[in-house]
């Protein structure tokens, strides 16, 4: 019993360095394209994929991939390498965790759907 958990608490480890991974990218995205839409479709689609690949407690994904886009903002401009940082600028990038929300949950709901749809023994 005590293996499987270890195994179960390892595994996860993989999907939150996956998900920071994912976060990261998300904030290159948002500093070198700087386009919102694209920052929040790319948050969107990996939260979903995070959220389908473990569906329980999908708000972690969100906080972990929508966290990392003002923090990249931060390190791009203390590099000099991203100059238009302005408060409002960080605060809208904070609020990239919203449509977040809808793809974790999204991705949580579809795993848990596909599940009960196909995988359902009778």
């Amino acid at each position: 019993m005590e293996d499987a958990l270890h195994d179960s608490q390892s595994r996860n480890g993989l999907f939150y360095g996956l998900a920071v991974l994912f976060g990261i990218v998300s904030g290159v995205v948002h500093v070198t394209v700087e386009d919102p839409l694209l920052t929040a479709l790319s948050v969107v689609a990996f939260t979903m994929v995070l959220g389908f690949m473990r569906p329980r407690k999908p708000w972690r994904w969100t906080l972990l991939v929508g966290l990392f886009v003002p923090t990249v903002m931060i390190v791009a401009n203390l590099l000099h390498y991203y100059e238009t940082l302005s408060r409002a600028g960080l605060y809208g990038s904070g609020l990239i965790i919203l449509p977040g929300f809808a793809g974790a949950y999204g991705g949580s709901v579809g795993r848990i759907f596909m599940r009960e749809v196909f995988l359902k023994k009778n």
